[in-house]
């Protein structure tokens, strides 16, 4: 018999292994690292789509057949896009508010050091960032597209 190790720390197994769930993930793991997770019991058996068994289950959705659902509560359609000078409003806007980056990141509770990687182009807000920019600095970074992009 090969000898088995814990997924999670690499320990040699020298106590029965435990599965738990970790991450989602279903790991073979030590008695030490099952309290990272929660114990996994597999089911006993798999019933068939059309068993009797599964009468009043709740149906699981596929998020994939879905594709406008989203987490959380914001929701950007195809046709709302970030504005390709975002880096210039952002900047414009801070330094007529007479904020430093540190300032900013202070009052947003964000790193000074995001706020002038958006500034600069080398990162792209996405919308929640993008939302709380336009609260704190009075500007509108995703624009509609039929709209166009003179809307800021």
């Amino acid at each position: 018999m090969m000898p088995t190790f814990c997924e999670l720390c690499g320990r040699k197994l020298t106590e029965e292994k435990r599965s738990t769930i970790v991450d989602g993930l279903v790991l073979s793991v030590c008695k030490a690292c099952s309290k990272h997770g929660k114990p996994y019991s597999p089911p006993s058996s798999v019933p068939s789509v059309g068993s009797s068994s599964n009468k009043g289950a709740i149906p699981r959705s596929n998020p994939f057949k879905n594709p406008t659902r989203t987490k959380g509560s914001i929701q950007i359609s195809d046709n709302i896009v970030l504005s390709p000078d975002f880096a210039r409003l952002i900047r414009e806007a801070r330094t007529k508010k007479g904020l430093t980056h540190e300032q900013l990141g202070a009052q947003m509770n964000e790193k000074a050091n995001l706020l002038k990687k958006f500034e600069t182009g080398a990162l792209k807000p996405d919308e929640i960032i993008a939302r709380k920019l336009g609260r704190y600095l009075g500007i509108q970074l995703y624009v509609n597209i039929q709209e166009g992009y003179s809307q800021t």
